[in-house]
């Protein structure tokens, strides 16, 4: 299992806004220099989850990003998946594998383990997250 760093910085950048939670709108620019995280790879994150609906974004100058709704309506699940697609990847998903998906054994295994941790992690909100 590997967590990727689009994964993490996601809930870096989350645990920011939740933290400044207001109507104010937080530039990218302080977010980065706050957790000395690059600026770009922070906009292309807050691109997929202002796609996602997770977050919404202003221009000009007191523009930057907030969240579209309260921490405690935004689960760790919601955030994981609008940036990722699973937790848990067997090598025959890359084709790193000499089998393939639907000849893997452990394949629907790992797929159920995803399922359920997911399900954990719905019941995590960003304000938990925000408290640790």
């Amino acid at each position: 299992m590997k967590i990727s760093r689009r994964e993490d910085f996601s809930l870096i950048l989350m645990n920011v806004l939740a933290k400044q939670y207001s109507k104010d709108y937080i530039p990218l620019s302080e977010v980065a220099t706050s957790t000395k995280l690059s600026p770009l790879f922070l906009k292309h994150i807050a691109n997929r989850l202002k796609a996602k609906g997770l977050i919404e974004s202003k221009e000009g100058m007191s523009g930057g990003y907030r969240l579209s709704r309260e921490p405690e309506k935004i689960t760790v699940t919601d955030i994981l998946q609008s940036v990722g697609s699973e937790l848990i990847l067997p090598s025959c998903y890359s084709g790193d594998c000499r089998l393939k998906k639907d000849k893997c054994q452990v394949f629907a295994f790992w797929s159920v383990v995803n399922k359920k941790l997911f399900s954990f992690l719905k019941n995590i909100t960003l304000a938990d997250y925000s408290r640790i």
